[in-house]
């Protein structure tokens, strides 16, 4: 595994932009969690939609 000794801006920017697609990947997968305090099961999509438009 590539050892980073220091995060720059353009790194960061590639790990939010990576999370954020994981998170668009597995959007049902986190809704299918949601039970607390609603169990709407929409979290996942509410967490996606939020990072797409950040």
């Amino acid at each position: 595994m590539l050892q980073t000794k220091m995060i720059d801006g353009l790194l960061l920017r590639d790990m939010v932009l990576a999370g954020a697609a994981m998170l668009d990947k597995n959007r049902e997968s986190v809704d299918a969690l949601n039970v607390f305090p609603v169990p709407d099961g929409d979290t996942g999509t509410n967490m996606s939609l939020t990072m797409a438009s950040a």
